[in-house]
């Protein structure tokens, strides 16, 4: 591959990256800003925006990572990295999505762990705690 077949792959999935920008944020661009913060200690920070250029970043690689290892030929490789770049932000953007309901339904999952009472121990007795553990139903799980 010559370098420009490199260049040509960046920009085809740069583009893919900027459809899937656009897809997502409902035909928005959104543009790079600087957001002024306040923080906790009084002081005053800077957090920087990148907008849509993160999806242009993310196509990018994804036509590259999705491109070279097949070796395609001039104007398929052209084809193969914009799909790749409309995909590459919304599948990570998904990917986030899933993870984080993965978290919280896990929680819903834990099961319930009940501490049966124990007599009042002497000073000098060995202290044991039974344990029984218990689906969401009330059954005892071994």
């Amino acid at each position: 591959m010559h370098w420009t077949d490199f260049l040509v792959i960046i920009a085809s999935g740069s583009f893919g990256g900027l459809l899937s920008s656009l897809y997502i944020h409902d035909g928005s661009l959104i543009l790079p800003k600087i957001i002024e913060l306040e923080l906790s200690d009084g002081s005053k920070g800077r957090n920087y925006h990148i907008g849509f250029l993160s999806d242009l970043v993310l196509g990018a690689g994804a036509g590259l990572i999705a491109v070279l290892p097949i070796g395609l030929e001039f104007p398929k490789y052209i084809y193969m990295a914009i799909i790749a770049g409309f995909g590459g932000g919304s599948f990570i953007a998904k990917q986030a999505k899933l993870t984080a309901e993965d978290k919280v339904s896990s929680q819903d999952k834990l099961p319930t762990i009940v501490a049966s009472s124990v007599p009042e121990p002497k000073p000098s007795d060995e202290v044991t705690f039974e344990l029984a553990i218990s689906d969401r139903k009330g059954e005892k799980m071994t």
